[in-house]
Order: structure tokens, then C-alpha cells, then sequence
């Protein structure tokens, strides 16, 4: 194509806006949960009828024509995982010791598959089966969380206390006897905190010895805790969680806004970019790999003039893919959960060998030419930059005027 049959640079960038615009409505209209055909997979061929008196309270059916072994009522709860919004189905049966639980089923999520297939094979939803509806269901003190999973775990908990304790005392006319939603404040937090104080410390501590020190051992603990313990790392699923308004409990889910709390301190209270090269493990296994390497070779021509394109393009595609499906973990291709968790879904078994191999050769391989969270983040930051130039050049002019009007 000639440089006159070339289409504008300013259409591309309309045409991809407007489709995106486009797809986000598209994904609010036509995804909305079918609770009937949900239920029906959850439970083939059992009448399941609503109660007519479910305002104010969970959404509670009826099991018509039961048999004795079968629970007497089915009722719907909400939690938050680290994904988005899931549902649960919970059944349960009136007792003379008083309404108990028949067992729990993760009828909706938008978690990353295999997180939900962990609890699955670790047989996590069979603990559920005979506790009182007015139980805590607090994870690690009442419920036993799974390494690698806690967060979808704590979004399972959380639905069964919304879901549970509002409907003992909306339909059983039950006092509150539980706990009160607590904090969710351990080490794994304080841990979090403080790698994040240290990343604040490090962009703005100067060049003294001890900074120099930190600088260097922070992107290896984040690699040991943020990828290996946590795997709490942030991808293109994060920010599409934001978009579509998966926005988790700061009280359930503190890590998530530790990690996005920094990065938006960075770009705009100190117009740095926080994450990248000090949070991220997979920036520190990219950087280890070359260093151990020690090779330095130069990217290809092309890779290195139309990188920016093919990020973009990347970035479109998976925002696309993530509103028609109002699925967040469904356009994360980053290898992350491939990498620290051993579990890969779609193209990360491809990415994550490909970009391993890349870093062994071109320094920060991935981050440069293929990471959506680092561009998204630099691009923030050159925006607030230009801002606050503006900013300061109306300032510069503001007063140049009033000097000017004094004489």
C-alpha cells in the first residue's frame, strides 16, 4: 500500500474507540446472568419455584415436589473474587436444631479457570455441608482456604455470609449471632504494604546507599512474594475489572487495592510509573533471565517500529474479547498464572516459552515489547505529564500577564 492508500492514523484510533464503545454495551445488554439456566445445570431436573417474599431479602426458590433426602429451599448469594462478581446456589433444609446447609455450588464467576478448578479438586465446597445458616463462615478460622485460590475462596465466604445471614433473619426471623464482616488484614497485607512503601522509597529515596541496596533486592522479593506466594500480580484482566466495575471489598480484598492504590499514586501524585521494574515478578524474571544470560542482542527493525502498533492492537483485541464477555480473566494473555501458579490457559502456554526465550537474549523483552499493564501505565504517566506542563505554562502565563498589567 502506497503512502497515499495509507488509512489515517486518526481513523484507526476512531474505529477502535467507537468498537470498543460498541462492545461494552453490546457485553451490558446481552451477558446478564440466566439464573434459570444456571440453575438448571446446577440442578437437572429439579422445579425450583421462587417465594414470594423475597424483597428485602436473598433471592430464595422453593424445591417442589421434594423427596425427604432433598434440601427444601435453594437460595442465590453475590460475593466479589479477584475477577469480578460471583454466584453461588445454596441449599438448605429447616431441622429441629435449625436451618442447616445441604452443600454450595458455584453456579457464575468471572475468576481465571483454573483457580475454581483448584477448590473443585481440593473438594472445598463439601466442607459447607451440614453447617448452620447462622455459622461465620469466616475463611481460616470456620472455612479452610487452598493456597494459590484464597481469593476466590474469600468471594465464596463472602457470598454465603450476604446470602445466609440476611435470610435468617428475613425469612427465619433470627437474631444476628455472628460475626460482623471483619477486616482481612495479615501479614500476606502487611507484606504487600510494605512493598509498596519500598517501591515509593526507591523512586523517590535518591541515590544513598541503603536506596541503592533496597533498589536492588525489591524486584526480587516481589518476585519470591507478589508472583510465587501471592501470584497477585496485575494484568490486562485488572484494569478490564475496572472498567466494566468489578471493583472488589477493600475490607475482603486489600492486596488488590494495595497494588492499584500504588500504582495511581505513582502516576499521579509523583508522575512515575511505581509497578514495573519494582512490583512486578514477571519484570524480575525477565531481568534475571538476561542477566544470567548475559547476552545483548538488539530487537529486529521491525519489532522495534511497529512494537507500540502491536501492543495496542493486543490491548484492543483483549478489551474487545473482555466486554463482549464481561469477563475479565477471558482477554488476560499475559503468562502469568502459567509462571507462578503452573496453570495456563490458551495462549500463555505459547507466550510465556516465547518470551521466556526473548529475555534470554533482549533486555526486558516482554515489558518493552509486549506487556499491556507497562504500557498502559507509561502512557498514564506521559499524560499527567503533559497536563502538568500545561498547567504550569498557563501559570507562567497568567502571571507574565499580570506583571505586564502592574507596569
Amino acid at each position: 500500500m502506497s503512502k497515499r492508500q495509507q488509512i489515517p492514523t486518526s481513523l484507526i484510533r476512531l474505529t477502535a474507540w467507537l468498537s470498543l464503545a460498541l462492545a461494552f454495551v453490546v457485553g451490558q445488554l446481552g451477558n446478564q446472568p440466566d439464573y434459570p439456566a444456571l440453575l438448571a445445570k446446577s440442578f437437572p431436573g429439579a422445579q425450583l419455584v421462587e417465594q414470594a417474599d423475597n424483597k428485602g431479602g436473598p433471592v430464595v426458590l422453593e424445591w417442589v415436589n421434594r423427596q425427604q433426602d432433598q434440601p427444601q429451599v435453594v437460595i442465590l448469594g453475590e460475593g466479589q473474587g479477584y475477577g469480578g462478581p460471583l454466584q453461588v446456589a445454596v441449599t438448605a433444609s429447616r431441622t429441629e436444631e435449625g436451618a442447616r446447609v445441604h452443600g454450595v455450588h458455584l453456579i457464575d464467576h468471572r475468576e481465571t479457570p483454573p483457580y475454581v478448578e483448584r477448590l473443585v479438586k481440593k473438594q472445598f465446597f463439601r466442607q459447607f455441608a451440614g453447617a448452620s445458616v447462622t455459622d461465620d463462615f469466616l475463611l481460616d478460622t470456620d472455612i479452610d482456604s487452598f493456597s494459590g485460590a484464597t481469593v476466590t475462596a474469600r468471594g465464596v465466604s463472602q457470598a454465603l455470609r450476604g446470602s445466609l445471614h440476611l435470610g435468617a433473619v428475613k425469612h427465619l426471623g433470627l437474631e444476628p449471632s455472628w460475626t460482623p464482616d471483619p477486616w482481612v488484614f495479615g501479614w500476606e497485607e502487611a507484606g504487600m504494604l510494605l512493598l509498596a512503601l519500598g517501591a515509593v522509597a526507591v523512586s523517590a529515596g535518591g541515590r544513598s546507599k541503603p536506596m541503592s541496596w533496597l533498589k536492588t533486592a525489591l524486584p526480587l522479593v516481589s518476585l519470591l512474594f507478589v508472583g510465587f506466594y501471592t501470584n497477585a500480580s496485575i494484568s490486562i484482566g485488572s484494569l478490564g475489572s475496572i472498567l466494566l466495575g468489578y471493583l472488589p471489598s477493600i475490607k475482603q480484598h486489600p492486596i488488590w487495592w494495595i497494588l492499584m492504590g500504588t500504582i495511581v499514586l505513582g502516576v499521579v501524585l509523583m508522575g512515575r510509573n511505581l509497578y514495573c521494574n519494582k512490583l512486578c515478578p514477571y519484570a524480575a524474571v525477565q531481568s534475571l533471565l538476561h542477566k544470567i544470560t548475559g547476552i545483548n542482542m538488539k530487537a529486529p527493525r521491525w519489532l522495534n517500529k511497529h512494537g507500540r502498533s502491536l501492543v495496542l492492537g493486543m490491548i484492543w483485541a483483549s478489551l474487545m474479547l473482555i466486554f463482549l464477555s464481561r469477563h475479565p480473566s477471558m482477554g488476560a494473555y499475559e503468562p502469568f498464572s502459567m509462571m507462578f501458579a503452573l496453570e495456563g490457559v490458551g495462549l500463555q502456554w505459547y507466550i510465556l516459552p516465547l518470551s521466556l526465550f526473548g529475555a534470554c537474549f533482549v533486555p526486558d523483552f516482554w515489558c518493552r515489547y509486549f506487556c499491556p499493564v507497562g504500557l498502559t501505565i507509561n502512557e498514564s504517566v506521559k499524560l499527567r505529564r503533559k497536563w502538568v506542563n500545561r498547567l504550569s505554562q498557563r501559570r507562567r502565563s497568567g502571571q507574565a500577564i499580570v506583571v505586564q498589567t502592574k507596569e
